[in-house]
């Protein structure tokens, strides 16, 4: 497998991007909507695999802002504003959907909640950082990250890519220790802060800073296969033991899921490239509203089939309630990923086309 350098974008971290956060989103379908999250052993470890995907996150977060930055270096002020309208807006706008669903449609209003979403110290409370949707720790983290973006830039010019590298892993080693040792690491605001997702984060600014230097980059296959494997065993291994290992997993989890999906990339070129390429496109729209989609979705199938007993809808409803064979749940699972995906296409539209007047009246003024 050959890599390109010294290109605007790479498909292969696109690629990353689209199929990180589609097993993201299939874990989350699975573990909370499908069987209420009573699944089969092997179908709950393969969600978990799937939800190894939020490491991609941030290490597609760093090479593309690294590359970005490299291409125009923006101060800090116009870092955040960058920020602010292509990651904070997208990202409050759903939560203020969602607000107004949960209190319209069930009767709550979640005001302390929705602020602390809006001025961000939900990364500071636990019982906040997750309301509105369980994937919303991801944004905290990530804002966490955006605020050490060009120091970790301006200690990269004094002290090289690798060693920042280096630096950055021992840091976020020494938190795992941490929040090992204190016990910690099971409140999700100690177990996602930003140093937890450090290293990987760096690891991309390192990666992209490589890729830039180099006219192209060869990955031996057999090198690919060896990574998965070792990194997926160790994985689970590391998972199951739990403890002192556990605080670990990041590591095989990381080069583990990452080979494998780019063995996906080299050799699946006509089916499986293709349709991830395409879902990057809207992945982070997807990301934000596919919680909210599949709740509505759900709720849509139960009062259907409250109503309509007899329709196809109704059917399939009860038998997933009763838990019949038949696969009742996974055509209702498969509808509730459709109109998620039809969801975030239509919010991406959306914010392309307030993007678009948004630059009309600047180039007017």
């Amino acid at each position: 497998m050959t890599i390109r350098g010294g290109l605007r974008s790479y498909p292969e971290i696109s690629f990353l991007r689209g199929f990180s956060i589609t097993t993201v989103i299939i874990m989350h379908l699975l573990q909370v909507y499908v069987s209420g999250g009573d699944l089969p052993g092997w179908l709950r470890m393969a969600a978990a695999f799937g939800g190894t995907g939020g490491h991609m996150f941030f290490f597609c977060s760093g090479f593309g802002l690294y590359l970005s930055q490299k291409k125009r270096e923006l101060a800090f002020p116009g870092f955040l504003r960058r920020r602010f309208l292509k990651i904070y807006l997208p990202y409050i706008l759903i939560v203020l959907i969602t607000w107004a669903y949960t209190w319209i449609g069930f009767g709550r209003a979640m005001n302390r909640e929705l602020l602390s979403h809006v001025f961000l110290y939900k990364m500071f409370f636990e019982k906040y950082e997750i309301s509105f949707g369980l994937q919303f720790w991801f944004l905290s983290t990530i804002i966490q990250l955006y605020l050490l973006f060009l120091p970790l830039c301006r200690l990269e010019n004094a002290i090289g890519m690798r060693k920042l590298a280096i630096l950055a892993l021992c840091v976020s080693a020494v938190w795992w220790v941490f929040t090992w040792a204190t016990g910690l690491n099971m409140k999700r605001i100690w177990g996602s802060f930003c140093l937890q997702y450090l290293w990987e984060f760096v690891l991309g600014m390192a990666a992209a800073d490589w890729l830039a230097k180099r006219d192209a980059v060869s990955l031996q296959t057999g090198r690919l296969l060896v990574t998965a494997a070792v990194g997926i065993l160790l994985e689970a291994v590391m998972a199951g033991l739990g403890g002192f290992a556990a605080a670990f997993n990041d590591l095989p989890a990381f080069f583990g899921y990452g080979a494998f999906a780019l063995l996906l990339f080299a050799f699946c070129r006509r089916m499986i490239r293709p349709v991830f390429l395409q879902v990057d496109r809207i992945s982070y729209e997807w990301f934000l509203v596919h919680v909210l989609a599949f709740s509505v979705s759900y709720e849509i199938f139960r009062a259907v089939g409250r109503r309509f007993p007899d329709s196809v809808i109704g059917l399939l409803a009860s038998a997933g309630r009763a838990r019949l064979p038949g696969g009742a749940e996974l055509l209702l699972a498969v509808l509730a990923v459709a109109v998620s995906l039809l969801a975030a296409w239509l919010y991406a539209r959306l914010l392309e086309i307030l993007r678009l007047r948004e630059r009309e009246k600047r180039n007017r003024a």
